[in-house]
């Protein structure tokens, strides 16, 4: 079954694009007097509400700050993976990401602060999606 698709607009377009090109992209504000790095895509800076934002390359490394095991998904697409891992992963640069840890232990042990990378898995047609994998400790 075919997975949820993301709603890919003119504002979040080149985040989509670089997760299909092994890049996990974020905006970055142009204020000198901010420069905070913004996940998810938007038009404005959430900050400063400067109106200007370039994309940046991410390092994809970061640090679990909460997950959970999902056992039962809310969508039959996920069915086959159940269960997993589902993250919140502050990266280096700042923002949170949301997101699926692959091959992490569904045992309900701890994962806080536990080391992540970022990794790109195919979501449907033509569609890569950003997913974790738990690094050197």
């Amino acid at each position: 079954m075919l997975k949820p698709q993301p709603r890919i607009s003119s504002v979040n377009r080149t985040f989509w694009e670089g997760c299909s090109r092994g890049q996990l992209l974020v905006q970055c504000c142009r204020n000198d007097a901010c420069g905070r790095k913004v996940f998810y895509p938007r038009v404005c800076c959430p900050y400063c509400r400067g109106g200007e934002l370039d994309w940046i390359e991410s390092s994809g490394r970061g640090l679990i700050i909460s997950h959970t095991t999902v056992h039962r998904p809310h969508h039959d697409g996920f069915s086959a993976e159940a269960p997993y891992v589902f993250a919140a992963v502050e990266i280096e640069e700042g923002p949170c990401l949301y997101a699926q840890v692959l091959d992490a232990p569904t045992d309900n042990s701890s994962l806080i602060g536990r080391p992540v990378i970022a990794d790109f898995v195919p979501h449907g047609p033509d569609l890569h999606i950003t997913v974790f994998r738990l690094g050197n400790v």
